[in-house]
């Protein structure tokens, strides 16, 4: 499946860093802030789900081993967190095909702030979302997370344009931001190992795709030998979800 989208590096390379608690991201506050609602691209409503259809695929020793299933993050409950902040409480839920039913499979809170959208999932916060939205601009993953090493996300060259998802039944959304991570050289050297992360915003709609990849093209004999494939994916892990469906519960 050919995914319809250009892998473009990011030009700017400022970030941000974790100041006070409750405090804004750096990078954002001395620009003037355009009134984007945060709905625009991370609608948030109780009672609302988002269903994609996953691919998820395994190499063990060159061999591929795929799944298929889908994903579904229902908007359950919106609450005050400890910190006087508003959140959601978003479920997700996971099935093989569409005639089975839904089995909750985890449970994930999204928090909308005036110039950021903050995921929590498994006790770790990340910042998907920054505002306004900037072409290139980046932004530190685990600015509000002090026991990790962070990493940097970006917005692709590009903001506000068309994107067309892949698969049988493609869409088109006339408006959207694709955020990226960018991988360390160690991560993706282009060589021995590829890695990468993506996620594509819809306008009006929320995340449309989310594909993550992490690849080894080596392997070790039982000499000790390294043999190196650039072309076979030999150790890995990917996966892609794209949007099939939403509405209301």
């Amino acid at each position: 499946m050919m995914l319809r989208f250009r892998y473009l590096v990011p030009r700017a390379l400022g970030g941000v860093t974790l100041l006070a608690a409750g405090a804004f991201l750096e990078g954002c506050r001395n620009e003037s802030v355009i009134p984007t609602p945060v709905v625009d691209y991370y609608p948030l409503e109780v009672g609302t789900y988002r269903a994609y259809a996953v691919s998820d695929t395994l190499w063990s020793k060159g061999v591929a081993t795929p799944a298929n299933y889908q994903l579904r993050e229902a908007v359950t409950e919106k609450f005050t967190d400890a910190a006087g902040k508003t959140a959601y409480r978003v479920v997700r839920a996971r099935r093989v095909s569409g005639t089975d039913a839904w089995a909750d499979d985890s449970v994930l809170v999204v928090q909308p702030q005036p110039q950021a959208i903050l995921l929590t999932y498994n006790n770790v916060r990340t910042v998907e979302l920054i505002y306004p939205l900037r072409a290139s601009k980046t932004w530190k993953k685990y600015a509000f997370t002090t026991d990790r090493v962070d990493s940097v996300r970006a917005f692709d060259a590009s903001v506000e344009q068309p994107f067309t998802t892949p698969g049988a039944a493609p869409k088109t959304y006339a408006t959207t931001a694709i955020v990226r991570d960018l991988q360390p050289i160690e991560a993706n050297d282009g060589l021995l190992r590829r890695g990468g992360y993506l996620q594509v915003f819809a306008q009006g709609v929320g995340p449309v795709l989310r594909r993550r990849y992490a690849y080894e093209t080596f392997y070790t004999t039982t000499n000790g030998a390294s043999v190196i494939t650039p072309t076979v994916i030999q150790v890995g892990r990917s996966r892609l979800e794209v949007l099939i469906d939403s509405g209301k519960l």
